[in-house]
């Protein structure tokens, strides 16, 4: 699905996600990305949301986000307790849903000009 935001210049946004893919400022990604409004990482998250552990997390936390975005692929499944609890502690709001609606509210909260960082699983 094609996705028209209007975003500040010079941050990155999401174009468009679909089975297997995730394109962000013009880049095919297939696969599992973290999405900062500066920066796309690839090679940090695990396989799916059930793999997550401290070290994922501890790389998601050096942008200093006011939330996270879990996208968990297809089908809504969460992370381990104990990473929720990480956020939590840190008084880090989180959100954990479908990649499609993570792509879209990262799209929104950054648009906003809030700190938003996305973990996005690949739609398979």
């Amino acid at each position: 699905m094609k996705i028209e935001a209007d975003i500040n210049q010079g941050q990155f946004k999401i174009d468009a996600y679909a089975a297997g893919s995730v394109t962000v400022a013009g880049i095919h990604y297939s696969t599992n990305i973290i999405i900062t409004p500066e920066a796309v990482i690839e090679g940090r998250l695990p396989d799916n949301t059930h793999s997550l552990a401290e070290p994922h997390v501890t790389t998601i936390l050096e942008f200093n986000p006011e939330i996270v975005i879990f996208g968990s692929g297809r089908t809504l499944t969460f992370p381990p307790d104990e990473i929720c609890e990480m956020l939590y502690v840190r008084q880090i709001g989180f959100e954990i849903m479908d990649t499609g609606a993570a792509c879209r509210a990262f799209n929104f909260l950054s648009g906003e000009g809030r700190l938003a960082v996305a973990a996005l699983f690949q739609i398979n």
